[in-house]
């Protein structure tokens, strides 16, 4: 029972209610893995049951937090970081916003970024803080990185942590860390270890040290580079050019796929190895956080798809360039495709990360744009691709209603994934070449985003470059009062009035099932127009975007603070992108 604070010692108190505060904060994200397996092994639950269940804890545990706010823990800062999660599952995206910038001011109180002191190796015998607690320290610094770099999406407002402000080595493997094994790693750069470190110790005993999360924290430095690129392509370098910022980006990417350890392909024997060690949820997190990057740094061939700003003119000297760009973008989608599915086979809870969704999504998105718009659907050999690709369109719609349990944002679209599929055409014998799919959230009936669209903003904001989906643009959904700087004073209608996106798709679908958007060939051939599939899926504002630029991570399937995870068969010539049985397309 709670005792009230008059009832003992103020020090008393806050010790306890620490204590209290992650103990119901670790009952969060747990719980719903609990329901999940009753409701698989015992008696249906509903999905929606699934989903809220830790809601009372979470509500204790944040209250604990708010009220005792000028109490900075380590405990308190553990317990933020797992509401942080929980409310990103539940969509409550303002929240999220609001707890991210609370734990990067904890970090920066608790000052974890340093080592606790230089004796790493717990030689030192008045040491005062055991091993395990100084490698759970580093793990939750790691994990704000992670939060904050994924928040910010590459945009630097929207960043408050700098990697050169965190003097850390990366986590060590699992082993180590549950065998109590104190070791040395690596720092977040390839091949250093920490400059406070006595003598030479050989480097190449550093690496073996590290593990899953390791390799994570490495790529997510790397895609903030990547964010941070596309949205900044008017200062760039045409990416066909050697000395480009694309091309050092696009070598970063392979030089840390090919650093993965064997340990950490996506090959059989690893999904076997994790999946018996709680980490294969991890692993699936670790690949498709991969190919999603390659997706964003090729993106650079499709214009169209993302309402790219400043978008490159390619010459005709570069089409084979462009082509190549397209054939990347639509390889990582399919290889996103293949993992997930994959994973799946394997039970929903493999699925829970909760950037996994918006991921997903945004491998159909390519893969309708790629088969529709960069391929003649008229062709031969285009509808036999079509036929290939189908199974993996139709496995990411499974698999997103399968992660629904976990993950509020999921049905949504699941639903808005399957529509797109359909209407589309590409399972029909007749598909336009005027589909451009795009993310369920569309602009407001009342809203011009004409100038939005195609020009430069009055105002600079993270609104305009910032996918619909990131935890900001969701959380400034919910705001009623707020500015909107974007946006001209003549052309938009009240900022506080925003549609429910599923009113809007339902909205939609009616004006198409009256004919009102659709020609009359189209109508007999069951055919979706440029207009029905722009309407329907277009960008809540109509702004220009990067679908899934920011992501969430969760513990998945096994106990312990934000188990990530990695890796793809390596069988080709260059092992960073995916080999597939079926023909490649131009």
């Amino acid at each position: 029972m709670l005792l009230k604070a008059e009832e003992q010692p103020l020090a008393e108190w806050y010790g306890f209610k620490q204590v209290f505060t992650i103990a119901v904060a670790a009952h969060v994200a747990p719980a719903k893995f609990f329901a999940l397996t009753y409701s698989e092994t015992i008696a249906p639950l509903a999905s929606k049951f699934v989903l809220h269940a830790g809601a009372e804890w979470a509500k204790i545990a944040q209250r604990i937090i708010l009220e005792a706010l000028d109490s900075v823990t380590i405990e308190n800062l553990m317990a933020a970081v797992l509401l942080h999660d929980y409310a990103v599952r539940l969509g409550n995206f303002s929240n999220a916003f609001m707890l991210s910038g609370i734990t990067t001011r904890m970090t920066q109180a608790l000052q974890i970024n340093l080592e606790y002191n230089t004796d790493i190796l717990c030689q030192e015998v008045e040491s005062n803080l055991p091993v395990t607690a100084r490698e759970s320290r580093r793990r939750l610094m790691w994990s704000c990185y992670i939060m904050d770099a994924l928040v910010g999406s590459g945009v630097d407002q929207l960043t408050l942590m700098d990697e050169r402000d965190i003097k850390i080595q990366l986590p060590c493997n699992e082993r180590n860390f549950t065998q109590q094994v104190p070791c040395l790693t690596e720092t977040l750069n390839p091949g250093n270890r920490l400059k406070l470190l006595p003598g030479d110790p050989d480097e190449n005993s550093l690496s073996p040290n590290m593990g899953i999360m390791a390799y994570f924290i490495r790529h997510i430095a790397l895609r903030k580079r990547v964010l941070r690129y596309i949205k900044h392509l008017g200062e760039a370098m045409v990416p066909w050019s050697p000395e480009s910022e694309f091309a050092l980006l696009d070598a970063d990417c392979r030089a840390w796929y090919e650093s993965l350890p064997a340990s950490l392909q996506f090959t059989p024997d690893a999904i076997y190895i994790r999946k018996d060690t709680s980490q294969l949820g991890a692993l699936c997190v670790l690949h498709c956080a991969h190919y999603q990057t390659i997706c964003d740094l090729y993106r650079l061939g499709a214009p169209a798809l993302y309402k790219l700003r400043a978008a490159f003119d390619f010459p005709p000297e570069q089409h084979e360039f462009l082509k190549h760009l397209q054939q990347v973008l639509f390889d990582a989608a399919r290889a996103l495709a293949t993992i997930v599915g994959q994973t799946a086979h394997h039970g929903p809870r493999m699925l829970a990360d909760s950037w996994l969704p918006t991921i997903t999504y945004d491998s159909c998105r390519i893969i309708v744009y790629h088969l529709t718009q960069i391929l003649d659907p008229r062709e031969e050999s285009t509808k036999t691709l079509i036929l290939t690709t189908i199974p993996l369109l139709r496995s990411n719609i499974a698999a997103l209603k399968s992660m629904g349990s976990l993950n509020a944002i999921a049905n949504t679209l699941g639903c808005a994934a399957e529509t797109m599929l359909d209407r589309s055409g590409i399972e029909s014998e007749v598909v336009t070449h005027n589909i451009i799919p795009d993310d369920p959230y569309h602009p407001d009936e009342e809203e011009d985003t004409s100038e939005s669209i195609s020009g430069t903003p009055i105002q600079s904001a993270p609104d305009y470059v910032l996918n619909p989906l990131t935890i900001f643009r969701m959380a400034r959904k919910t705001i009623p009062e707020r500015h909107a700087p974007e946006k001209s004073g003549t052309s938009s209608a009240p900022n506080s009035v925003r549609s429910d996106p599923h009113a809007d798709i339902e909205r939609s679908s009616a004006r198409v099932s009256d004919g009102r958007l659709l020609g009359g060939n189209e109508l007999d051939a069951g055919q979706a127009s440029l207009e029905e599939l722009q309407t329907l899926f277009m960008s809540d504002l109509g702004w220009a975007w990067q679908p899934a630029d920011t992501a969430v991570g969760s513990g998945i399937d096994g106990a312990g603070l934000l188990p990530w995870a990695g890796g793809y068969p390596v069988m080709q010539t260059e092992p960073w992108l995916p080999v597939f049985p079926f023909p490649q397309q131009g």
